[in-house]
């Protein structure tokens, strides 16, 4: 499990420096990023202020009993008042990063996009993307051609497959793009606070198993994320559960409440960010007990300051992007060329890495045969060392083994001296002199004999008699020659002795009668 875990963190070994630039109503807050093979810190974090046209208030308060015209002017000097800030707000960043090598993407708060949850058939599954781009017009109350959008799976939901959609009107967007165009800023990714966010809790938190929720204050308003990780093989995935915001002030009259309510029951674990003082009710119960996740950052974020306003954790989560440290993909720039996991493809590094482990394992694997090749020629050369006494020892061992062998013979024959010499004597007792035995073997309890004598068949039963030979026969019929006597082969088993067992007899005490007396 532990050399599991240190592939992961090699597979996301690396050397970048990424730029993370949060866009709200009244200020920028960029923050960048640098990773050093494993290790991700902060180089910079600067906050340019986006002063309001003076005449806002009157532009917003403009009616219908204005003309048209007038109107279109008012508001179209508005949003160049802005264009003119956010321009200055930029030039004065460009210092502090570099636009050419690092990786530039943005954050906007959630109340600039359009956030939906979605319900589409399991058998979607597998087309997603087609069955999405077909749906989206339904889904959302603008044409597929006015918005930026993009989704990540919340898995199953009962018999539906659950999605969030994330949406943006191009007219929103466009300005800002061509204006960071202009400085030769090409952004790689924008993304909203929800992914933002929980890009920047799991990296905190390092991905362990789970679900959490985070309850984010935002001024006028709140929102509410949450996050689930799924250990999954290589890679534990991680996936989106809720997401909402509501106003600040108005919580507890709808339903925000009960909303907060119901998922906060549903994790085990709660964080907390930015002001949730307008939260009130809940400010001593769990909420207040949540830990902070701009805390919980600091001990994996070097040079992060220990006291990082809410308003900085957005955009550290879309640099996390440009470090290959996001969990979660969205990006509504993905339809228009960039690429939803391009975070997440093997870098230069990697391929090194990878490359330099191929080539271990190659010649890890040629080692063994090239080690045995030198094993056995080391070896050989030492048998022909001992070769001359090998052989020694082999014409020693056969030497040795005939001398055995004869030695066994003769310690036979001392055994079979006696059975020998008792056939012998007993063939000369009775044995009539008028027979002659031409061959005697004996071999294994087993006598034959081979001879004449005038009557051969008169020997069976001489022999038949003697207490040391039984079950004599012929061994080939006898023939009689001229000079009238029989050649004859017998063969005779030495008799084994016999153990003669004793019966012993039950002798049952009869009881003595007493004779009555004679009257």
């Amino acid at each position: 499990m532990i050399a599991l875990r240190h592939l992961q963190d090699v597979s996301r070994a690396d050397f970048l420096t990424s730029v993370g630039l949060y866009l709200l109503s009244d200020r920028v807050i960029m923050v960048r990023l640098r990773k050093s093979f494993l290790s991700v810190s902060m180089l910079e974090q600067e906050e340019r202020e986006l002063p309001e046209a003076d005449n806002r208030q009157a532009i917003s308060e403009l009616t219908g009993w204005i003309a048209e015209d007038v109107r279109e002017i008012a508001l179209k000097a508005e949003s160049d008042s802005r264009e003119r800030a956010l321009r200055q707000a930029i030039v004065s960043l460009l210092p502090h990063f570099n636009s050419v090598r690092d990786q530039v993407y943005l954050c906007v708060p959630q109340d600039q996009v359009i956030v939906q949850q979605v319900f589409l058939p399991l058998a979607a599954q597998d087309n997603l993307q087609q069955v999405l781009e077909y749906e989206i017009e339904r889904q959302l109350p603008f044409k597929r051609d006015e918005i930026y959008y993009d989704y990540l799976p919340a898995g199953k939901k009962g018999e539906k497959l659950c999605l969030y959609v994330f949406a943006i009107p191009k007219k929103h967007l466009d300005g800002l793009l061509s204006l960071l165009e202009s400085f030769g800023i090409k952004p790689r990714g924008v993304e909203t606070t929800v992914t933002a966010l929980a890009n920047y809790l799991l990296f905190s938190q390092e991905a362990s198993a789970g679900s959490a929720a985070i309850v984010a204050g935002h001024g006028q308003n709140w929102e509410m994320i949450g996050i689930q990780v799924k250990a999954n093989g290589w890679k534990p995935a991680s996936e989106l559960l809720f997401s909402h915001q509501l106003p600040a002030l108005e919580w507890a009259h709808g339903t925000g409440k009960e909303l907060l309510q119901e998922y906060l029951e549903g994790v085990p674990k709660l964080y907390r960010c930015g002001d949730l003082g307008a939260l009130n009710g809940l400010a001593a119960g769990k909420i207040a007990e949540a830990e902070d996740i701009g805390a919980l950052g600091n001990a994996r974020l070097k040079g992060s300051k220990q006291n990082s306003q809410a308003e900085t954790l957005p955009a550290i989560g879309a640099a996390l992007h440009g470090v290959r440290e996001a969990s979660l993909a969205a990006n509504f720039l993905r339809h228009e060329g960039a690429d939803r996991d391009g975070y997440k493809t093997l870098s230069l590094l990697n391929t090194v890495l990878m490359g330099l482990l191929v080539l271990a394992l190659i010649a890890w694997g040629i080692s063994f045969p090239v080690k045995d090749e030198l094993r056995l020629r080391q070896l050989q050369k030492e048998n022909q060392k001992l070769e001359p006494s090998v052989q020694a020892l082999r014409r020693e061992d056969s030497q040795l083994q005939l001398l055995r062998k004869e030695a066994s013979y003769l310690s036979d024959l001392d055994l079979r001296r006696g059975e020998v010499l008792r056939i012998l004597d007993e063939l000369s007792k009775v044995v009539p002199n008028n027979v002659y035995f031409s061959n005697l073997r004996y071999r294994a309890g087993v006598l034959e004999v081979q001879g004449n004598a005038e009557n051969a068949s008169a020997l069976i039963p001489l022999l038949e008699r003697s207490p040391v030979f039984e079950n004599v026969t012929f061994n080939a019929p006898s023939n009689r020659g001229r000079d009238n006597r029989e050649t004859f082969s017998l063969k005779a088993d030495l008799e084994k002795p016999k153990v003669n067992a004793k019966e012993v007899t039950k002798v049952t005490p009869t009881q003595p009668t007493k004779d009555k007396a004679k009257p």
